[in-house]
């Protein structure tokens, strides 16, 4: 194991350490073994110096087989980057030139979408690095690695960065051709279920004749025999749907030969009769442009996706936007799976009986996607389990010789479509999931075919996924999949939060959650969540799903985590909050997390961090992952209304004015006006904060009237125009209480101005400060409800407050506006557990929060988003908040140099000891 295992890594400061790089070079100076050791030093290598700690979603991959241009023999890659990175590796003291002989008759024989720019040879002692394109090469010994990190910089420093765009951009082309075909359809006045049924049908056709499924240009001639006019077309195409689905011995004997040569086809996809579609011009000339293209090099998990959009005239205009990209797919499944299985796979790589065993059993697992939408998880697993049973065959034809599997590979295949399911509410969806299987399995027959000789004949169908268009919330999972110890759950079911929830939808978490309090604030996903760890607690088996990353922040997780617990279920590995978004144009994103379930979850963990939501994950190794996704106790934070510290002061919101602004949203240019013309309604003026003004150092004033002269009030221009607008404004209310009000139109709607100093706490916090800003403020400032204050008797609450510890509790627990934290006086303020002080505790805690006071002084023109930018934090100030993070520490019995992981642990021991013990699972 790897020395580095289990250790967190920083993703701050330079990408590439020179620190790293000489640890790099010193544990592997008398390493020799390319067999023994290549693979953990190359996963090192990535780890520690690209700092890419996720290797399967990155797409890297060991030992990938390829058969040879030149000699026509099967050989193996050490190490695939597609498109951006080989790595021929061989044991010390080997040739290099030969290596590189070898690696540039790789790159001969790869896939022209995968062939990648750079080439790296070694032998643990030296380092050769190759740019293909530009014609040079380096070399250098391991020792001298951290002298060539600027040019490992260079070469990858923007390595991987839209390396499938080009897929993309073909498949978004392919998608906007079946767009066009759908509008001309709409224009002619065809909609509904029977031209989704063609346009698959269509879509199938095509991918079949351009990837030898059928005969090349077989539909293509067909479709350009017919009049350019468009007559007749959809009598001919009702006429080879009904060929298609005939065995050849029962077709007519009348039957035309150009109907007679299209194979027999079966899996139900052409048994439907649909109507007679009647072609015009502008319909057959879209379905011409269509065959017109190349449809051999589209992916299936993203055009699934993008066809499954051409229906909507919206979806169309922004074509691409809310497909699933693989590697998302991929931190789902390589940890739910497929790492498992590729660890197998390494373990018997040179034992043919332990690698037929393996073979024989990946035939008896089944996969899962009650949410599939167009297929996507299933597509993508599909693809890298028969990618991975390929690995294993043509291991095992190396190994035992080739003529005997090259004669009847059929036979030795395990992976099928028949051990794939989904349920899809949409029946356009599910229909697609349908057809992009079989198109993402003949796709790997091709690959099959490449490496091994042969491959299955896919038609007739015979097997196919069991793909159910129906409402997996109302269904029985257990009827649809045969769940147990050997299925996989996985997906990325709907996200709508409660409040965007339709009637029905609302309806339907109703019945999944029965009568558990709370249950109407969930988010929709967590119903696949409570489903799923039903099935698995009864019978076994494990489930990751995408999910809103509020299921782990907030109130969510006291209601969902209890019910899993209850049924034995844990988390087995999840992934921090990060930015979900696809790699096509118009980038949508949503902060999720993903979590794994299991009965029983192993005493290893993997947790995935993400420093910068939108960059790579840190992994962490766990021994427990707790509802908030954090190695720490598996509680629950409920909300309170008290304290959890006895000493605490209450936190509340500021006062809430409910006047429209007219007495509290005063700028600072009224406000001199108001003092320049009307000195009565001058004395009443005060300072407001909210967010915003105490973050941004913005001045905006109200008048404050509570307890003011009523005769000032009547004589006051100003004060009666505003205190009118207030009255009349609550009457217009449809709220009772708000029209109630009206009585007191000269005083905010809800008035909780401290009556003495106050810590001032914004309700929002940007997740890229290390501290939540916070000021000490006198009553005389009032606040608005965008503000918390916490009434200040002594500066170690704001010593408290300010530091590393309630930072890291605050983004723990806390819910979120997208990444930034929501603070909450219920469940973020009033259940951080502060130590009882002695009195030398307290004074150290206060000096060091009166000294972050005194360096922030010396930026008086700074506003506080200056000053606790991650970037733009003066060091004076970072050295007082790193002093008093110290001293806070020291109270909570911790060393100044506990890392987040232990300050967490702690944290969470210390609620749990609070509440009188853990709700474990």
């Amino acid at each position: 194991m790897s020395e580095w295992s289990g250790k967190v890594l920083s993703m701050s400061g330079e990408r590439f350490s020179s620190h790293e790089a000489h640890k790099f070079a010193e544990k592997y100076a008398t390493t020799s073994s390319e067999k023994q050791f290549a693979q953990t030093f190359w996963r090192d290598f990535f780890s520690h110096l690209l700092r890419i700690d996720d290797l399967t979603s990155t797409g890297i991959e060991f030992e990938v087989p390829v058969r040879s241009h030149l000699s026509g023999k099967v050989k193996w890659i050490d190490v695939l980057w597609s498109g951006v990175l080989l790595i021929e590796h061989k044991s010390a003291g080997e040739d290099l030139d030969k290596a590189e002989q070898q690696a540039r008759e790789y790159l001969l024989s790869l896939d022209q979408s995968k062939v990648p720019p750079v080439v790296i040879l070694c032998d643990f002692a030296r380092f050769r690095i190759i740019e293909v394109l530009a014609g040079t090469s380096h070399e250098f010994a391991l020792s001298d690695l951290p002298a060539n990190l600027e040019r490992l910089q260079t070469i990858f420093g923007n390595r991987g960065i839209g390396s499938t765009a080009v897929e993309i951009s073909a498949d978004t082309k392919a998608a906007e051709l079946m767009a066009k075909l759908f509008v001309e359809f709409e224009k002619a006045g065809y909609a509904g279920h029977e031209t989704s049924v063609f346009l698959v049908r269509v879509l199938f056709l095509l991918f079949a004749e351009d990837t030898r499924m059928m005969k090349k240009g077989i539909f293509t001639n067909f479709v350009a025999d017919s009049p350019s006019s468009g007559s007749g077309l959809g009598a001919m195409l009702q006429e080879l749907f009904e060929v298609l689905n005939a065995p050849k011995e029962k077709r007519p004997s009348t039957t035309p030969e150009s109907l007679n040569e299209f194979p027999y086809v079966n899996g139900g996809l052409f048994a439907e009769t649909i109507i007679n579609f009647a072609f015009n011009e502008s319909m057959r000339k879209a379905l011409v442009e269509a065959t017109a293209y190349d449809w051999s090099g589209i992916s299936p998990a993203i055009f699934g996706s993008l066809f499954q959009s051409v229906r909507d005239q919206e979806t169309r205009r922004t074509m691409g936007e809310h497909f699933t990209s693989e590697q998302n797919i991929m931190k789902v499944i390589g940890d739910l799976f497929l790492n498992d299985f590729n660890e197998r796979l390494a373990k018997a790589w040179d034992a043919p009986i332990q690698l037929k065993r393996f073979h024989q059993e990946l035939g008896e697992y089944n996969f899962f996607d009650p949410a599939c939408g167009s297929g996507n998880f299933l597509v993508v697993s599909l693809k890298y389990l028969r990618g991975l049973e390929l690995r294993i065959l043509a291991r095992i034809q190396e190994l035992e010789g080739t003529g005997q599997m090259a004669l009847d590979v059929s036979l030795s295949q395990k992976i099928n479509l028949s051990q794939f399911h989904g349920i899809e509410i949409d029946e356009w969806s599910s229909a697609i999931a349908g057809v992009a299987l079989h198109l993402a399995d003949h796709q790997s027959n091709l690959q099959w075919e490449e490496i091994i000789g042969s491959a299955p004949n896919r038609l007739p169908l015979i097997e196919s996924a069991n793909i159910v268009n129906a409402n997996a919330l109302r269904v029985d999972w257990a009827q649809i999949a045969p769940l147990g110890e050997k299925t996989f759950i996985m997906g990325n079911p709907p996200f709508f939060g409660a409040r965007y929830q339709t009637d029905e939808q609302k309806a339907d978490t109703m019945f999944v959650w029965g009568d558990v309090k709370g249950a109407g604030e969930m988010d929709f996903v967590s119903n696949w969540h409570l489903i799923a760890s039903r099935h698995i607690s009864e019978k076994g088996g494990k489930a990751a799903f995408v999910s809103t990353n509020s299921l782990s922040q907030g109130e969510q997780p006291s209601i969902l985590f209890p019910q899993l617990f209850e049924l034995g279920i844990g988390i087995s590995f999840a992934h921090r909050t990060f930015v979900w978004k696809n790699d096509a144009k118009g980038q949508a994103a949503v902060h999720c997390v993903i979590i794994g379930l299991e009965k029983n979850p192993p005493s290893k963990r993997n947790l995935w961090s993400y420093p910068d939501a939108k960059g790579q994950p840190v992994l962490s190794i766990v021994k427990n992952i707790n509802p908030y996704l954090v190695d720490a106790p598996n509680v629950v934070v409920s909300a309170r209304r008290t304290p959890i510290s006895s000493d605490a002061e209450p936190m509340d919101f500021g006062s809430m004015p409910n006047d429209g602004g007219h007495l509290s949203d005063i700028s600072k240019e009224e406000s001199e006006d108001i003092r320049k013309n009307d000195p009565i309604a001058s004395k009443y003026l005060r300072k407001i904060v909210g967010a915003r003004e105490l973050i941004h150092n913005e001045e905006r004033f109200c008048l404050w009237l509570e307890g003011a002269d009523p005769n000032d009030v009547r004589k006051s221009p100003e004060l009666s125009k505003r205190v009118n607008a207030v009255r009349d404004l609550r009457l217009a209310s449809k709220r009772e209480a708000t029209k109630k009000l009206a009585g007191k139109a000269t005083e905010f709607g809800e008035i909780r101005q401290p009556s003495v100093d106050y810590i001032a706490v914004p309700a929002t916090s940007s997740e890229n400060r290390d501290y939540v800003p916070m000021a000490v403020m006198s009553p005389d400032v009032i606040t608005n409800n965008a503000l918390l204050v916490v009434p200040m008797k002594s500066l170690a609450t704001f010593g408290f407050l300010q530091s590393k510890l309630f930072s890291l509790w605050n983004k723990a627990i806390s819910g979120r506006l997208k990444s930034d934290t929501r603070i909450s006086a219920t469940i973020t303020y009033n259940n951080f557990v502060s130590p009882m002080l002695n009195d030398e505790q307290r004074e150290n805690i206060e000096r060091g929060a009166e000294a972050v006071l005194v360096a922030r002084s010396s930026f008086p023109f700074n506003s506080l988003a200056d000053l606790y930018g991650t970037t733009s934090m003066p060091p004076a100030l970072r050295r007082a908040h790193e002093k008093l993070d110290a001293e806070v520490l020291k109270a909570f019995g911790l060393k100044a140099t506990a890392s987040d992981e232990e300050i967490l642990k702690t944290l969470f021991q210390r609620y749990a000891d609070a509440i009188g013990g853990l709700q474990i699972a």
